[in-house]
């Protein structure tokens, strides 16, 4: 009669955990294949030329589609991406951004500061607020969308 709960409990064990065993196996991705910084968006029509300095009023009014090593930015009607050195972990989640810049002008080896709290405290855990580094930046138009090949002619009639 032992043996019988110990099975069952072993058969228990195993059915729970397979199913995790599994998902991490599939859900395992090599990160070395994937594009990184500004190369993710090579082809975007959104990406603009290269700019040396990006000068704000005051702050940025906001941003956007954050990475690892990339985020957009907003200023008044413009828009920026900006590329960091490496891997930036708070940009990705980040909650809040800051600039650690010369002057009214943020240029390349400037800093962009991340962080994953609305609200900074003593007690955030390491990395959760990181200075990363600005390697590049880039006028981003996000209106701009990829044009298709018109199918049709004016009249409606295929071509």
């Amino acid at each position: 009669e032992r043996t019988r709960p110990e099975f069952l409990v072993r058969l228990i064990l195993f059915s729970l955990a397979t199913p995790l065993l599994l998902s991490a196996c599939t859900s395992t991705e090599n990160l070395e294949d994937r594009p990184k910084g500004i190369e993710r968006y090579a082809g975007d029509p959104r990406l603009g030329e290269e700019v040396d300095r990006i000068c704000f009023a005051s702050t940025i009014d906001g941003f956007s589609e954050t990475t690892r090593d990339t985020v957009i930015v907003r200023e008044g009607g413009d828009h920026y991406v900006i590329e960091t050195f490496g891997s930036c972990t708070p940009l990705e989640d980040a909650m809040q951004l800051g600039f650690d810049k010369t002057g009214g002008c943020l240029g390349k080896g400037d800093a962009v500061i991340a962080s994953t709290s609305l609200f900074p405290t003593p007690q955030l855990p390491p990395f959760a607020s990181q200075k990363c580094l600005v390697k590049s930046m880039y006028k981003w138009d996000p209106d701009a969308i990829e044009e298709t090949p018109e199918e049709t002619s004016e009249d409606g009639e295929d071509s």
